[in-house]
């Protein structure tokens, strides 16, 4: 939540100790919603859970793709892939329309929906990694950027005003996008390598295909031959190219994830299965790749004076080194720890390697995150280990007011916990190594909306920069005008010739230093800092701090998104869509978007009766309702009562709005929940619980149990996952709930593969609300994530089925036409999926006027026609990407849009004839 001060920090670590007890296969969530990645306490995570350093014991112990196996093996993948050319070879549906690209082309951010609350800006999707062209200039300057779910794009003028950017991925077969290296033995600097998967470890960090080569700058792109075999199914991190031999490649890998539907559909930690997670090595340029060392790493390096030296990082291990040029058995560890992360760069000075490092915090000694340097890293190994690594000097302190306090657990925060796994780098520039740049995760407690009094010491202190080889610190995550990066830092790159000006990716896009520094010590002074320790942190911290950061996110058109809802009132002009760590957008009409509100964006909707009712969710059951649309000053917070609870939740719980009855929200856990008048009284709404604390309203109430009681779970006590309702497919959670177009029947399904139904859901006492159960021994044991129910029949549904038939061969299928009979209390399923072959399906729709139905894969939209046995695609015009969510809106024949969501190419719609 957004506080001015920290109303409830003893609440907030309530709800951690809660959310600890309940992890299991879904999770609960602490309500900590709008901090930038405080919904991700401990190793809770985008996805549910943080990656493989959460192992199983996070958010969900199986994931949709993988169930009821617990993996994926990369020939169901090879199958799915295989599956989407067959059906893409056909003639699309629609000859006469295509999809409409509705953005964001750009995405504007009220200062509300900052993690500041200083100034609005733009953000885009998460990005990974960023390469700059060694020939870059003012004039014309290359900069590639790699998204997580956005694939890769190039501005050809990267230092100009407002940067252009192109998608550059078409010939690579996944968005998933991990590293990205311009080889630097090409003096055309056109040859640019990929690698697929992103290894940041969080939930939605999906997997790739291999390491992808272009010769000709993006036009075109070719798989590297022999790195399939040693990196699919697998993320590569890092790719090092020998800048004396380009033959010479290595990549850094680690594992990866795989898998996000509409309806909080999680993710599945690839087992730890061949292809081993490790440094591999080729010598001829990629045609081979033999295993160099085996373990988890994020990075790869060459030395910059001696090619035939190699440096890397090694989760549990530290920094090792080859001198034999990487070949298998050289290594040996030069820097000794048991981290879960490490980031590292290797400079040049006075003739000898300078290497700067910064790991993670764990446990020992020291126990948070820190930075270290050594001035000549070509001591012996046993030298530079010596004494729990004496050699290295260490740049960070936790002692408070010492300089190295500064950049002391960067990733690190007390309200967050560790997000090293997620947020790390740590660069300095070939022509400056005095200077070096640490990035991280935000500190909240130092900003304006959270700080407690006097406490506003920093700009949050996500970027730190050294001038002095990390003698002292200067916090650069804000400018001199209030403009700010993002909370969570993922990337670097310095303009060649100018190191005070480099770029910085971010789960909030690209943003880019103006060159020059200012002292803005003077705004310490009005920040009513009252300690005299803090004061002169402060006056520290911001000596010499970008004079303005540019923002260029303007044409990146990378969010990725989770599910989308339209208003019935005005389905062409408004929308809603949740993003991954980028709030709830609205969509008014054109590609530029807006931001009210910040954190992860869940499901979100509308009221059925009143246009100007509201609501949106964080992860869990956070949730908040607006009176007024989406003014951003009259949000209002109603998820205590969920969230002090101890039930289960998907990370993006199924949350709607009933279609027919006012002020009616369903939201499921382990029950449904309803409640039907938004949550709560309004007058004490807003008089106790307004999240825009400090700055509109008050918000004394927030997570005291008093902001949103008014929940009652359909069915009483018994959960729908449970015994109750038989042995069989207990567990989980509710992955999906559907409200029919009549007054009472609601659809919900389980994690497990449970489907239920109810034909009194909006009866007065909700206790009294009855399920029916209508899954039986033939549905597949696959999770269930879509309902889509006929408009015209609330009897009637189509049921899409996420993971691989392959898993379940005796009962195929990812489609189904289903049929309830209220009377006998059961249901005829008929399997529809006819040649859509054996490929997850993320969302369902069925056009209930005509019977056309619509599913989203993780390829695209396709389409089954009323009345014939084959899928093709919906029609032309949509990126080869993930489709997390599908909406049909509108009621008249002829001017029917159905809304496509993303996992990382933003928004399209298609005009249903």
């Amino acid at each position: 939540m957004r506080w001015r001060r920290l109303i409830a920090v003893l609440t907030i670590a309530a709800f951690a100790v809660v959310a600890a007890a309940v992890l299991g296969r879904g999770s609960t969530s602490p309500p900590v919603k709008h901090f930038k990645g405080l919904s991700r306490l401990s190793a809770v995570h985008e996805g549910g859970q943080a990656g493989e350093e959460a192992g199983g014991a996070a958010a969900e112990a199986y994931s949709d793709r993988a169930y009821p196996a617990t993996d994926i093996s990369i020939d169901q993948i090879k199958g799915a892939i295989a599956a989407d050319s067959a059906v893409e070879q056909r003639a699309a549906a629609s000859a006469t329309e295509t999809w409409d690209f509705l953005g964001p082309n750009t995405l504007n951010v009220d200062r509300l929906g900052t993690q500041s609350f200083i100034k609005p800006t733009q953000w885009s999707g998460r990005v990974t990694a960023l390469a700059v062209d060694p020939k870059c200039r003012p004039t014309q300057c290359r900069l590639y950027v790699a998204a997580a779910g956005g694939g890769v794009w190039r501005s050809t003028n990267a230092l100009g005003a407002s940067p252009l950017w192109t998608n550059i991925s078409a010939g690579i077969p996944t968005n998933a996008i991990g590293s990205i290296t311009v080889d630097p033995n090409d003096a055309t600097g056109k040859t640019i390598y990929v690698g697929t998967g992103e290894g940041n470890g969080s939930g939605d960090s999906e997997a790739g295909l291999g390491l992808y080569k272009t010769i000709d700058g993006g036009a075109s792109w070719a798989l590297v031959p022999g790195s399939f075999a040693v990196s699919n199914n697998r993320s590569i991190a890092w790719v090092a190219v020998d800048p004396q031999n380009a033959s010479h490649i290595m990549i850094a890998s680690r594992s990866g994830t795989h898998g996000i539907s509409s309806n909080g559909g999680g993710s599945s930690t690839i087992a730890p299965a061949p292809p081993a997670v490790a440094i591999y090595n080729s010598i001829d340029g990629g045609t081979t790749f033999t295993l160099s060392q085996a373990g988890t790493f994020n990075e790869v390096k060459f030395d910059p004076l001696d090619h035939n030296t190699v440096y890397a990082v090694q989760t549990s291990v530290g920094l090792i080194r080859s001198t034999a040029g990487g070949v298998a058995g050289s290594w040996q560890t030069i820097f000794s720890g048991n981290r879960n992360r490490y980031s590292f760069s290797p400079v040049v000075k006075a003739g000898k390697t300078r290497i700067y490092l910064s790991d993670a915090s764990g446990t020992g000694t020291p126990s948070g995150a820190q930075v270290y340097r050594v001035d000549d890293a070509s001591q012996p190994a046993a030298t530079l280990t010596a004494s729990s690594n004496a050699a290295w000097t260490r740049l960070s302190n936790p002692t408070d007011g010492t300089p190295g306090y500064a950049v002391y657990n960067h990733c690190n925060t007390p309200l967050v916990g560790s997000q090293c796994f997620y947020d790390m780098f740590t660069m300095s520039p070939a022509d400056n190594p005095d200077m070096v740049v640490v990035g991280g995760l935000m500190h909240y407690e130092e900003l304006k909306p959270y700080a407690a009094p006097g406490e506003m010491r920093s700009n949050g202190r996500a970027v730190l920069m050294s001038m002095d080889a990390g003698a002292t610190w200067t916090d650069v995550t804000g400018d001199v005008g209030g403009e700010s990066m993002h909370p969570d830092q993922h990337a670097l790159a310095f303009v060649p010739g100018n190191p005070s000006q480099f770029f910085v990716g971010s789960d909030g896009g690209v943003i880019r230093t103006s060159g020059q520094w200012a002292d803005a010590s003077s705004q310490c002074d009005s920040r009513g800092i009252t300690s005299a320790l803090f004061l002169a942190d402060c006056k520290a911290w911001l000596k010499q701090i970008p004079t303005s950061l540019e923002v260029l996110n303007a044409g990146l058109g990378t969010l990725q998104m989770n599910a989308i809802s339209v208003s019935p009132f005005n389905p062409a002009i408004d929308a809603l869509t949740g993003t991954q760590d980028n709030g709830t957008l609205v969509f008014s009409g054109g590609r530029t978007w807006y931001l009210p509100l910040t954190g992860d964006g869940g499901d979100s909707g509308f009221d059925a009766v009143d246009p100007n009712i509201h609501f949106h969710t964080y992860t869990g059951a956070q949730m908040d309702i607006n009176y007024h649309g989406n003014d951003p000053a009259t949000w209002l917070w109603i998820g205590d009562k969920l969230g002090l609870g101890s039930e289960s939740f998907r990370f993006y719980a199924p949350a709607i709005a009933d279609p027919v009855v006012t002020k009616t929200l369903f939201v499921g856990g382990t029950h449904v929940w309803r409640t039907t008048n938004l949550g709560g009284d309004r007058a004490f709404l807003e008089a106790h619980c307004n999240t825009a604390a400090g700055e509109f309203g008050t918000s004394d109430g927030l997570y005291t149990g008093v902001c949103g009681t008014d929940w009652f779970s359909l069915g009483g006590t018994p959960t729908l996952t449970g015994t109750t309702y038989g042995t069989t497919r207990s567990g989980g959670n509710l992955v999906a709930v559907t409200r029919a177009k009549d007054h009472d029947t609601l659809w919900t399904s389980t994690s497990a593969g449970r489907v239920l139904i109810t034909k009194n859901a909006n009866n007065a006492d909700p206790a009294t609300s009855t399920f029916t159960r209508i899954d039986n021994a033939v549905t597949p044991l696959r999770v269930p994530v879509a309902i889509s129910v006929d408009p015209t029949n609330p009897n009637h549904a189509v049921i899409g089925f996420s993971g691989y038939g392959a898993n379940t061969i005796t009962t195929p299928g990812h489609v189904f036409d289903v049929v309830y009979d209220p009377v006998a209390g059961t249901a005829t399923w008929t399997d529809i999926s006819w040649d859509l072959l054996d490929q997850p399906v993320n969302d369902v729709v069925l056009d209930g006027d005509v019977g056309d139905v619509y599913a989203s894969t993780d390829f695209g939209v396709v389409k089954l026609a009323n009345g014939t046995h084959t899928w093709v695609p919906a029609a032309d015009g949509l990126p080869k990407v993930a489709v997390s969510g599908i909406t049909l809106a509108g009621k008249r024949l002829g001017s029917r849009l159905l809304y496509a969501a993303t996992h990382g190419r933003g928004a399209y719609r298609l005009k249903i004839r």
